[in-house]
This record gives structure tokens, sequence and C-alpha cells, in this order.
């Protein structure tokens, strides 16, 4: 079993680390960035791209609503404290934090992208490797932790879900009239990997002097790297039960697919100052294959009585068992985390600045988690954009903003920056730390442009004469007063 588990390891830290495209709030009002169609289907960016390998995004995007320094060190006069420390009160410590706490892992892996405009409507397509991994921890385990009073905590809102597929994708945004822009985007999947843990009992009881723990659950693993044909019920894992050194068989075993859609519209107001937009994103599903299904029965049992001053060790029993179940014969869906995205955007001073809210709420295992974004954004050029913003509803304090730049001239586009900058540090011994950064977004790329298409150019150069005689008539009024 820890063999398998550092495989599974690998593989999610592997689609972090190599060139992860991670999903930027902060870039939905940015025009010129193709990024923001993952949020959006409908806001084309302004000129088609190309995205290669390696160069079109390089990122992470770590969630989280209670991993942050402030939670968990306390100040006591020139002294900083952990919260399991006496002076910290139970209410203080836990207090802050939620009654479930969830920690994610996302990571998008761009293989191709392409994105072009035919006449007015806008079309993308590609292919990337996506994984996202999310751990829930009870509130319960933080209370267990610090107080220690007698009594059973129920710890079995913990949990571990991890999906990673490829998926391939083909997009359209097009306009409706003036003052409507419509988009859609279509998505097939092929399973690589689906971890998720099954817990019937997870519980710790504490007495004056004791602390007894219990752990009844199911792991499950599906990925083509797995051949059904080699486990034997009731084995441990092994490498043997993987077809990792066969690629005609790996090739053979990728049965897992699924679908999803992205749908998202956009809608402008006087004079396209005011526009509001919508989407729902990654609506879909795989179905897992039983034929590379492994699971495997888990049981701790862990039992402290007390402590033996003569000898100098604690009385301690414990047991675990992890045994292979009988394969499974039936196939079994897992959804993907769909999404809910809305933003409104004021534009003003020839739409060189814009304000925006976007909410971002998204539903994973029965709940759901929200965030508010508002940002300002800067437009100079039309191959220029930068923005400032600060996420709300996420346990985010003042003073963590997100920052993001975007040249997109001509040929090139190039794009840097990250949803949580902490400018507040706390220093711990020799170590400046963010005290109040609990997430984590940080993305880069470089792409290839194509020049604006003719209707694009066309509306900028009518909206400049429209500026123009504006301002004429503006002086032949004046000179008439």
């Amino acid at each position: 079993m820890k063999r398998l588990v550092s495989i599974i390891a690998v593989v999610v830290l592997a689609l972090s680390a190599t060139g992860a495209l991670a999903q930027s709030r902060t870039s939905y009002f940015m025009e010129g960035s193709y990024f923001r169609t993952d949020l959006n289907p409908a806001l084309a960016p302004t000129r088609g791209y190309v995205a290669l390998p390696a160069m079109s995004g390089v990122g992470v995007d770590i969630p989280n609503n209670f991993l942050s320094v402030d939670n968990f060190v306390f100040q006591r006069g020139d002294k900083l404290v952990t919260a399991l420390h006496s002076s910290v009160t139970a209410d203080e410590f836990l207090g802050k934090l939620p009654e479930i706490g969830r920690l994610g892992v996302n990571a998008n892996v761009n293989i191709l992208g392409v994105g072009f405009y035919a006449r007015k409507m806008y079309w993308n397509f590609g292919a990337r490797l996506r994984s996202t991994t999310d751990i829930t921890l009870s509130k319960e385990l933080f209370s267990a932790l610090k107080t220690l009073g007698n009594g059973t905590y129920d710890l079995t809102d913990t949990s571990i879900n991890s999906n990673s597929y490829l998926e391939t994708y083909l997009g359209t945004s097009f306009p409706i009239g003036k003052h409507v822009n419509l988009g859609v985007r279509a998505k097939f999947l092929v399973g690589v990997l689906n971890l998720h843990t099954e817990f019937d009992k997870l519980n710790a009881t504490v007495g004056d002097e004791s602390v007894v723990a219990q752990l009844r659950g199911k792991v499950v693993a599906n990925s083509p790297l797995i051949d059904q044909s080699r486990i034997r019920p009731g084995e441990e894992f092994s490498t043997d039960m993987l077809v990792y050194n066969d690629v005609n068989m790996l090739l053979n075993n990728a049965k897992s697919f699924g679908a999803a859609i992205d749908l998202g519209v956009e809608l402008k107001f006087f004079k396209n100052h005011l526009k509001v937009s919508a989407a729902v994103t990654d609506l879909g599903f795989i179905k897992w294959k039983s034929m590379t299904n492994y699971s495997a029965s888990a049981s701790a049992d862990f039992a402290f009585t007390g402590f033996d001053f003569k000898s100098g060790e604690a009385n301690t029993e414990s047991e675990f068992k992890m045994q292979t179940d009988r394969p499974s014969t039936e196939d079994y869906n897992t959804m993907l985390n769909g999404a809910l995205n809305v933003g409104v955007e004021y534009n003003f001073l020839r739409n060189h600045f814009a304000v925006g809210v976007m909410s971002h709420t998204e539903m994973y295992n029965n709940k759901y988690y929200t965030e508010l974004t508002a940002s300002l954004n800067i437009r100079p050029t039309h191959w220029i954009s930068a923005t400032v913003s600060h996420t709300f509803l996420a346990n985010n304090k003042a003073g963590v903003f997100g920052a993001a730049i975007n040249f997109h001239p001509r040929v090139l586009n190039i794009f840097v920056g990250a949803d949580f900058i902490d400018t507040q540090y706390g220093r711990y011994g020799e170590i400046p730390v963010p005290k109040y950064q609990n997430s984590i977004n940080v993305y880069a790329g470089v792409g290839f442009n194509f020049a604006r298409p003719k209707h694009i150019r066309m509306e900028s150069a009518q909206a400049k004469a429209d500026r123009r005689e504006a301002r004429k008539l503006k002086r032949q009024a004046d000179k008439k007063k």
C-alpha cells in the first residue's frame, strides 16, 4: 500500500509542477488574456493565439480556507507561541477555523491550444492534462488536538478525493446583435487517475488517562496503470499489479471516459460601459471502468493507556490492516467540480480603466465554496492591461491582494500574475513568513498572437472617430457661448 500511495503522490505532484496553468480570478476582466475563457467561454480575447507545451502556462493553484500562519501562531508579549500553547484558549484558536477545512491542489498542464476568429465568431480548441485534489478536515480534529478533553470526537468528515484526466475541448464565442455574446465549450475526457476514501468510522475517544482511536473504511483507486487481472483479494498492494512498463496494454486500459460543458454569456449596456457576464463551467462527469479499479479495506485501532515511568515507555497498542478487496464488477461515475462565475464590470475614461466584481462559487462534495474578487483594471493601450484585486469570503484578510499584467501585441502574449500576495509578514527566527496568506495561485505564460480581427479593429477605429466628433462638437458649442 505504501508503494501505491507513493505512485499516486508522484502523479499528483507531477501534474502540479509540470507547466500547470491555474485558473486566475484576477484575469477575468483582462480583455487581451486568453486565460479568461476558462472562466467564461463567452469572454473571447482580442486576438487569436497559439499556445505550445511548456511555454503557454506555468503555475499552481492551492486553495484552502484555514491554513495560514495567523490562524496557528499567536503573539504573547514579545514572544510567538503556537495554537497548542496553554496561553491560547480553545475558543480563541477554534473561533478562527471553519467547521470544515478544505485544502486543494489544482493543476492544468497545457499540451496544445489554438484560438482564432472566423468573421465575428471566435473558435478555440486544444488538449491538456488536468488534476483536482481536495482534502477536507473536520474542525473536530483541531478541537481534539487543542483541548484533549474527555469525550468522543467524530472525524468522519475527513476525506481525500482526487481526479486526474486528459481533456480535449472545442469552444466558440459569437455575438447576437450588438449587446450579447454567447459562449460554449464542449469537452471530451479520458480518465488518468481517480483516488478517494470512504470512511465508515473515524473517531477518537479521550479519557482521563487514555486515548482510543478507530478507523474503518476503504481506499479506492482507478487508473489505466492498474491491471485488475493481476489483483489477488486479501493481498497487499505491489507494483506487479501495474502495467506502466507495457505501453500497448496501458493504452488498451484507457477506457474511462467522460464529457463536460462550459456555458457563458456576456451582456453589454450603455455603449459597452457596463458589462454583466455569467458562466457555468465543468458541468460533467467521468465514468470509471471496473476493469481498472483497485480497492482495499482499511482498519486501524490505536490505544494509549498511560506512561510507564520505570521503563520510560508509553503504554500503547496499535493494529493496522489494509487488504485488497475482491475486484469490483461495477463501473462508477465521478462528477467534476462544477463552478458558477458571475461578473459585473464598469469601464470609464475611454475604456482605459475599469472596475469589476467577480463571484466564483465551486461545488465540491455537496458543499459550496464562494469567493468574491474586486478588481481595478488599467488598459493604457490596446496591447497592455494590468489588474490589482482583492478576494473576499475565503478567510482572506486585508493586505492580501492579487496582481497581473498582460502584454498582448501583434506577435506575443505574455502574462504574469498571482491571486494572493500577502503584504504583511511576520518574522519567525530569521525567516519572514506571510501572516495572512492561506491560498496560493501563481501563474505565468507565453503564447503567440495573431493580428486583431477586422471587426475589432473597425470597432476601435469607430470609437476613436466618435470621440473625435464629440470633442469637435464640444469645441463648436463652446465657441457659440
